[in-house]
C-alpha cells in the first residue's frame, strides 16, 4: 500500500491533559481509523509544549481521505466517543494537508500500530523512543521548488554525512480539501521536512546544530 497524502495535526490540548488523551487516543483511534483506510503513521509529545500533542495520518489518495474522514467523524465510533475527545483539546485546527516528494517514503520502516503493539508486549522493541523533527519551511513567493534543490544540494549531504535519518520531504496537497469539516493549511510555498533521531538530547544538540541556513537562488 502507497500513501500519498498526508496530514500533520498539532493539537493543544486542555491543562494536563495530554498523557490521558494519549491513552484514550490509543484505546479508541488507531484500529478505528485503520477499519476505514486511514493510518496513524506516529504520536509525538511536543518537546517543551506540555498541552501539545502531534500526530501524522495518511491515505492513500484524497478521494479515499475524504472517503475515511466521512465514515469515521459520521460512524458509530466518533459519535460515541467525540464528546469526550473534544472535552480534552483547546483547538485541533493547526493541520498541514501534505504529499511526499518521494514515492517510495516510508515514514514508519515497514512497522504498523500492530506490529509495534506487538512488539511492545513481548519486549523485543524498547518503549523509550528518539527524537523526531518536523521543520516547516517558507520559501519566497514561487520559489518552493528552487528551496526544494537548494535543500537537496546543500542540507541532505550534510545530514547524511552526520547520520541523520531523513524520514521524508513533503510539500503542500493543493487539491480541493473535499472534507471542509476538518480544515488544513494548503500553502503552495511550505515545504517540510522530516528528520529522526535516536536520543532525544543528542538529537536536539545535532538537530541545532545542522538547522539549516539554505543559500535561495
Amino acid at each position: 500500500m502507497t500513501l500519498n497524502v498526508f496530514e500533520i495535526r498539532n493539537y493543544l490540548l486542555q491543562p494536563h491533559m495530554r498523557e490521558h488523551f494519549i491513552d484514550y487516543f490509543e484505546a479508541n483511534f488507531i484500529t478505528t481509523q485503520t477499519a476505514v483506510n486511514m493510518h496513524v503513521l506516529g504520536q509525538f509529545r511536543l518537546l517543551g509544549e506540555p498541552d501539545h500533542y502531534v500526530w501524522i495520518r495518511g491515505f492513500t489518495d484524497m478521494q479515499s481521505r475524504s472517503d475515511g474522514l466521512q465514515g469515521f467523524y459520521e460512524g458509530p465510533v466518533w459519535k460515541k466517543h467525540r464528546t469526550t475527545t473534544n472535552s480534552m483539546i483547546i483547538d485541533s485546527d493547526n493541520v498541514h494537508l501534505l504529499r511526499p516528494l518521494d514515492a517510495n517514503l516510508d515514514l514508519t520502516c515497514g512497522q504498523s500500530a500492530k506490529t509495534v503493539a506487538t512488539a511492545l508486549a513481548d519486549s523485543s522493541i524498547s518503549p523509550h523512543t528518539g527524537l523526531i523533527a518536523i521543520d516547516i519551511y517558507q520559501a519566497t513567493s514561487g520559489k518552493r521548488d528552487a528551496l526544494i534543490d537548494a535543500f537537496q544540494t546543500q542540507i541532505t549531504p550534510i545530514y547524511q554525512s552526520e547520520g541523520v535519518q531523513l524520514r521524508g520531504l513533503f510539500v503542500a496537497e493543493m487539491s480541493e480539501n473535499t472534507y471542509p469539516r476538518l480544515p488544513a493549511f494548503q500553502n503552495a510555498d511550505e515545504f517540510v521536512v522530516i528528520t529522526a533521531y535516536p536520543d532525544v538530547e543528542q538529537g536536539q544538540s545535532t538537530h541545532a546544530r545542522l538547522a539549516p541556513t539554505i543559500t535561495q537562488s
